[in-house]
């Protein structure tokens, strides 16, 4: 007879601690618990269903006992202790020694944090989708007195968005533009991780007190540590933007400057001819408004425009700017308005909507059908494989039939296609719902079918080769 074996000491109980036992186990409160997890990037796991039980949380034992180790939890702990001194301060009447401690409370140290969740530069470039969204969010913010949010935090926050939106503009980055009812989606291809990320557009709005904003904050601090090795990482400098064309037209520069000129010899070498296709990609998108000059009316979205055609090299004017443009230099050979304005022959008129789509389909659309006065065509997601064409020859073909007034003689075929087109929303909505991780693992089978459909492929080229020789 073996020992016997006492009831929680092994099996999947063990691997599985509740909130309850880590925050004794971490000698912390649930406050501090939260933070810490979230810097760390430690969440919550679901237990078999033996170990479940009602209105409780779980995480692995791995974790708490990694969370043990760090170095934020000494910080905790002193910052306790500084608020006892603060409050003793307080009891006796000392004011000025309460607020000598208030000045100097320890602060957290999050590099370290940075270099354990991502090992490598493109590790953070992926990751990069959550803290662009958020940062962005902060930097539209109000200050806000009650929910602690000072003009400082959204200052920092404004300037690292325009050192990131620098970069991708000066680089040529930007690939995807779309204008939602949430904001404005943007996606780029930096170092070649593609981030896709959404900008509120610029209009103050009012913050609703049931959100969790502490939450938020902690979240935020640790992408703002993030942000700034990126950016610094990307610009090689801290740059202080006042003009931001100007300090595009600059990195640009710099950028041409430092272009290495490779010999004949080593060009079949197969990392840089995929080097030579980076630049002929970038060459397409950086040569798109090239020789445009946009004059921008003061009822369009300026900053999204400015940043838009730097990035596909165009040039942006608007009146009372720091050069002084104004909308009689014959530069300008377009005009973004979105009321009707007395016309020059000599130039273009039209609504902002042209630039997206322009910029969506990669090429120059008719300016007649964005015309101030006229009706705009449908602004279509380009992050949807769904082309222009397809839309409007089903959009004709749907006019030719109420012309002919026949409404019941292609009933099946109707039918047909909406239920195609249900069971593509009803897919599109699962990949949607999906987290990051299943997200990931979902890319990764479909990657692999593909692979599988293309192996098949070949082989059945090849078998008909072959039958095609014997004959």
């Amino acid at each position: 007879m073996g020992k016997k074996i006492k009831k929680g000491k092994e099996g999947p109980v063990k691997e599985y601690v509740s909130r309850t036992k880590a925050l004794k186990k971490l000698q912390v409160n649930l406050k501090d618990f939260r933070r810490l997890c979230i810097l760390k990037g430690i969440y919550p796991r679901e237990p078999p269903q033996k170990l479940r039980k009602q209105h409780k949380t779980y995480y692995h034992n791995k974790d708490i006992a990694f969370l043990k180790n760090e170095s934020i939890l000494d910080t905790f702990r002193q910052r306790q202790a500084h608020l006892k001194k603060i409050r003793k301060a307080l009891t006796r009447g000392d004011k000025l020694k309460a607020g000598r401690l208030r000045r100097n409370q320890p602060k957290d140290k999050l590099d370290h944090l940075v270099k354990e969740r991502y090992p490598t530069f493109i590790d953070a470039l992926n990751d990069l989708d959550d803290p662009l969204c958020l940062v962005s969010l902060f930097a539209s913010f109000p200050t806000h007195k009650e929910l602690h949010i000072p003009n400082t935090l959204i200052k920092s926050c404004q300037k690292l968005i325009h050192q990131f939106l620098l970069y991708v503009a000066a680089h040529n980055c930007l690939r995807k533009v779309f204008l939602s009812i949430k904001g404005i989606y943007y996606q780029a291809v930096v170092q070649g991780a593609t981030i896709t990320w959404i900008m509120p557009y610029p209009i103050q709005a009012s913050l609703p007190l049931d959100v969790d904003y502490k939450i938020m904050m902690t979240f935020l601090e640790f992408y703002q540590v993030l942000m700034k090795f990126v950016n610094f990482k990307l610009l090689g400098q801290e740059i202080e933007i006042t003009d931001f064309r100007e300090e595009v037209l600059k990195l640009k520069s710099l950028a041409q400057n430092n272009q290495i000129e490779i010999d004949e010899a080593f060009k079949e070498d197969p990392t840089i001819q995929q080097m030579d296709q980076q630049q002929q990609e970038t060459k397409k998108y950086s040569e798109l408004f090239k020789g445009l000059t946009f004059f921008l009316f003061p009822e369009v979205p300026k900053t999204s425009l400015e940043f838009v055609i730097l990035s596909f090299g165009g040039e942006v004017m608007w009146e009372n700017d720091n050069k002084n443009s104004q909308l009689t230099d014959p530069k300008i050979t377009h005009v973004i308005t979105e009321r009707t304005v007395q016309k020059n022959k000599k130039r273009e008129y039209i609504q902002p909507q042209w630039v997206y789509d322009s910029i969506n389909q990669l090429k120059l659309l008719s300016v007649a059908d964005y015309a101030p006065e006229s009706t705009l065509p449908p602004h279509l997601s380009p992050f949807e494989q769904l082309n222009l064409e397809e839309v409007q020859s089903e959009s004709e073909e749907e006019d030719g039939q109420q012309k002919e007034h026949k409404p019941y003689q292609n009933n099946k075929k109707q039918k047909e296609k909406q239920a195609k087109q249900q069971e593509k929303e009803t897919k599109k909505l699962a990949e949607t719902m999906l987290s990051r991780k299943n997200k990931r693992l979902y890319d990764m089978i479909k990657r692999k079918e593909d692979e599988e459909k293309q192996k098949k492929n070949k082989l059945q080229e090849k078998k008909k080769m072959i039958e095609s020789r014997q004959q």
